[in-house]
């Protein structure tokens, strides 16, 4: 049978529409139209014409928002998926020419680059670590590192599936290390459902540079895992409902960790649990474990919003959300991207800028909002909820997001700068094109995987960026 997809199920929700504005655009919008009050007199020529509202008692013209050099759109941009490992299939054991069976993935949801190692580290969902490693060599004449294809070592370098649950969308979901690359943190959920962030001491046996006569080594001869090494840095409850367990570990352009944790299930986000930042449940958190506090295996970022607060819990970094399936750093700005995944009716992309502080304190507005559209309807929504960049419905099959990385690599340039994300359901994979909060382009790159699969994208060390499928399949964008 398929795996359950790791995504929310959905019931019917309610609601009327309320279209909400992302602060930047807004204002970028309110800068736009102080500029065209001042240059009234000019003839509008140069750029978009400018629009002419006229009450009873003044006249207004307001200028479209400009979103600065660059291109404003993706037509013609091309891209193709590029094999990193097949996938599975069926459980019969494949073996290649030599007869040595090629190694492959069970379930792959998360990736994660293991820093200045020439590792790349996967997640399975049953609770599985695999290592991929990289080959590289030194070009004297231009006095640089290249680098060349990935090969996936047999065995696992950790197997904690005895501890792990995969009812549902449970399972090991998330992936990330300290900036040193000698710890790794994972995201799972217990047997009890509860949600955990551990964190395992990791030891490099050898570098491995290939020549075993076509054989790949056992992982153990590369690197290994001290099991019990293992410190439980967060443990959340989460017994009630086996979906909305949110999973994305990442370690921000501050060094500290962050955690995506779900609303806790259930149709509606019953027991108010995004709104409430006293809860871990429907945040992001953010903590330090490589400075342990005097009660507990992490501290608490000093600029958290709600240090020293009697309003939400210190390790809170925003929340608001349902699931955060899959949030990422832009490497080339600091913005954060959050995919959240809807109800029954609208997906949506936030974009939090860290000119404006990433994030820092915000609140996303689930459960008053499914993306862009009012949700609950029993009251006034609070003043400050931050408004999606962008948001798309339940048409032509599409019914969870799967949140992506601004493209910075070296393999598709064309998409430089672009937000690359896909839906579970069609398996498509789409581009969008925005600056300065304004969105210029959303279209389906046509480089879609199997309906059903397209479960979480990962970033290569140089920028590259990978798509994993729940089939096995690891895959890269190129041009």
């Amino acid at each position: 049978m398929a795996p359950t997809r790791p995504h929310p199920r959905r019931a019917p929700g309610t609601g009327t529409a309320r279209p909400r504005r992302h602060p930047v655009a807004l204002v970028l919008t309110t800068l736009a139209a102080v500029a065209a009050l001042v240059g009234a007199c000019s003839s509008g020529a140069d750029g978009a014409a400018p629009s002419t509202t006229t009450t009873s008692s003044t006249t207004t013209t307001t200028a479209p928002p400009d979103p600065g050099p660059g291109p404003t759109s993706l037509e013609g941009v091309t891209a193709r998926l590029e094999t990193v490992v097949a996938a599975g299939g069926d459980e019969t054991p494949r073996f290649g020419i030599d007869g040595i069976e090629i190694p492959r993935l069970d379930q792959p949801v998360a990736l994660a680059v293991r820093p200045e190692r020439n590792q790349v580290w996967v997640a399975e969902r049953p609770g599985r670590l695999r290592v991929l490693t990289r080959e590289t060599s030194w070009n004297d004449r231009a006095d640089v590192t290249e680098r060349g294809g990935y090969t996936l070592l047999p065995g696992s370098v950790l197997d904690i599936s005895g501890m792990t649950d995969t009812e549902g969308e449970r399972g090991l979901l998330g992936i990330a290390f300290a900036s040193d690359g000698r710890t790794v943190y994972l995201h799972h959920t217990l047997r009890s459902g509860d949600v955990v962030v551990a964190a395992y001491t990791v030891e490099d046996e050898r570098p491995y540079t290939g020549g075993t006569g076509g054989q790949p080594p056992p992982v153990s001869s590369v690197v290994t895992i001290d099991e019990g090494s293992r410190v439980e840095l967060l443990r959340v409850p989460h017994e009630q409902f086996a979906n909305h367990n949110g999973g994305q570990l990442a370690t921000g352009p501050d060094g500290y960790l962050y955690v995506g944790i779900g609303d806790g299930g259930g149709t509606g986000d019953p027991d108010g649990r995004g709104q409430d930042p006293n809860d871990l449940l429907g945040t992001i958190v953010r903590i330090d474990p490589a400075a342990p506090g005097p009660d507990r295996p992490y501290s608490v970022p000093p600029d958290n919003p709600f240090v020293g607060s009697d309003y939400g819990a210190p390790e809170v970094y925003l929340y608001g959300v349902r699931n955060p399936w899959r949030f990422s750093f832009d490497r080339g700005t600091g913005d954060l991207w959050v995919a959240d995944v809807g109800q029954d009716a609208v997906e949506e992309i936030d974009w939090l800028p860290a000119l404006f502080g990433a994030g820092n304190g915000a609140n996303l507005g689930w459960s008053w909002y499914e993306g862009d559209q009012r949700f609950r309807t029993d009251g006034t929504p609070p003043e400050g909820v931050i408004g999606p960049l962008h948001t798309y419905d339940h048409s032509e099959g599409r019914c969870s997001i799967t949140g992506g990385y601004v493209y910075r690599g070296p393999d598709a340039p064309a998409l430089d700068g672009v937000y690359v994300y896909g839906d579970l359901c069609t398996g498509e994979i789409r581009g969008l094109l925005s600056r300065a909060g304004l969105v210029l382009d959303d279209r389906d790159l046509g480089i879609g995987v199997e309906p059903g699969s397209l479960v979480s994208f990962g970033e290569g060390e140089d920028g590259e960026l990978f798509v994993l499928t729940l089939d096995g399949a690891l895959s890269r964008v190129v041009a």
